[in-house]
């Protein structure tokens, strides 16, 4: 009996800090596609002209500047925990706010934009305590299937919103539909009821704000390479992102309706994310992140390969749902490697500034080089293009040699 209850208590141990990734990546997942999603259809549902509603792209920033207070929340400790209170606040914040924005009308459009705005702000500072707890949380031989179980929730979330809550937006009406939105917020403080604040939240934090500053930066440049990591981080997923803003309309040219691809994606798109990511978890616990890291790399030079074919072949359904199946695995299966990598480079003890400045980090490609891939492939031809967001990712590919080699990679093996 003793022993059938430790064995109860030591998987209890082992499945918590898991849920507790899942249910936080849900509830991060949720407010991006409220802004992405349910934003933009309400608006154009009320009449707002499309000159306006494309406005709402700058509420966005806050996701790419989150940077710039982390440090606030590795200083300052609001009811003397850390994590919990930081993400109980900003849980409570987005409940406010989506409740209000439930009450506006979309005419008064200044208002929805503060709102928006608003919202990305709370949801930004989610982001940062929710990146910190899971790395305060998680050992490292948890971070591979936490990493995944995080991934897994927040396209689930996003899911919830631009499948579920969208669906709902006729017969319920947009009131109730932002309504509902506002309580799936309120899954963030069910889930701290069981998951404590991390040993780390627990122990002393900076005595000042420049510390809080100060120190996660010198740690992290007194490391050996630091600019060889900082690399790394920007150029690993840098061909998939200058590639993937323009997929769309790829297909669209290579002769794809409309319908096709929105059936195609639909029945596959998620499906495939959500197995890629499985499959990563599961690799990273047989393999170890290193050889992960370099699976999905050549995964995206291959993709590229394959889209410059699909150029080529004649327009058939079959043809569109392979390539977007491996697509979505590549993409999907990538993003929890690359998730587990970053976590895995911060110090415990600065986890909110460090995890904000590399994640801040490796979304700078995809803001950087949306604009200028439109005109690129309209240039040089399609494939031509996917050729040359092939070659973008071997620079990222040679940086990753150049860390193993150094041994700046943790390698992230299960416990034996």
């Amino acid at each position: 009996m003793d022993s059938g209850k430790q064995s109860g208590k030591l998987i209890s141990r082992r499945l918590r800090p898991l849920v507790t990734s899942f249910m936080m990546g849900f509830t991060a997942g949720l407010p991006l596609a409220i802004l992405i999603t349910l934003l933009q259809a309400w608006l154009e549902d009320g009449g707002i002209s499309l000159t306006l509603i494309g406005l709402l792209a700058m509420t966005g920033l806050p996701y790419s500047l989150k940077f710039l207070w982390s440090p606030w929340l590795d200083y300052i400790a609001p009811f003397g925990r850390r994590r919990q209170s930081w993400l109980l606040m900003s849980q409570i914040a987005l409940f406010a706010l989506l409740w209000t924005l439930s009450k506006t009308n979309p005419l008064d459009f200044q208002k929805v934009l503060y709102l928006a705005l608003a919202i990305s702000f709370a949801s930004a500072t989610q982001d940062i305590a929710v990146d910190a707890y899971r790395r305060e949380d998680l050992t490292d031989p948890e971070l591979p299937a936490g990493s995944a179980m995080y991934m897994w929730g927040y396209r689930l979330g996003m899911t919830a919103v631009s499948g579920g809550l969208l669906a709902l937006a006729e017969p319920l009406g947009w009131e109730k539909v932002f309504q509902l939105g506002a309580f799936l917020i309120f899954l963030g403080p069910v889930t701290l009821l069981f998951s404590p604040e991390p040993l780390a939240g627990r122990l002393g934090r900076p005595l000042s704000l420049k510390e809080s500053v100060l120190k996660p930066l010198g740690e992290f440049f007194r490391r050996p390479n630091p600019f060889l990591i900082l690399g790394f981080v920007f150029f690993y997923r840098f061909g998939e992102q200058f590639v993937s803003s323009i997929n769309t309309a790829f297909f669209l040219k290579a002769g794809y309706t409309k319908l096709e691809i929105g059936l195609v994606v639909k029945a596959f798109g998620l499906a495939s994310t959500l197995g890629g990511i499985s499959l990563a978890g599961y690799l990273m616990r047989k393999w170890g992140l290193i050889k992960c890291l370099w699976l999905f790399g050549w995964l995206q030079i291959f993709n590229c390969a394959c889209l410059m074919s699909l150029w080529i072949l004649p327009p058939q359904v079959d043809y569109l749902a392979f390539f977007i199946t491996l697509d979505h695995l590549s993409v999907g299966g990538g993003a929890a490697v690359f998730v587990a990598f970053l976590t895995s480079l911060t110090n415990v003890s600065y986890t909110a500034t460090q995890y904000a400045l590399l994640s801040s980090l490796m979304a700078l490609p995809r803001s950087v080089m949306s604009s200028p891939s439109g005109f690129l492939a309209e240039n040089l031809g399609w494939p031509f293009f996917y050729g040359l967001g092939a070659c973008m990712t071997l620079p990222g590919l040679w940086l990753l040699k150049k860390l193993i080699s150094k041994g700046q990679i943790n390698p992230l093996t299960p416990e034996t």
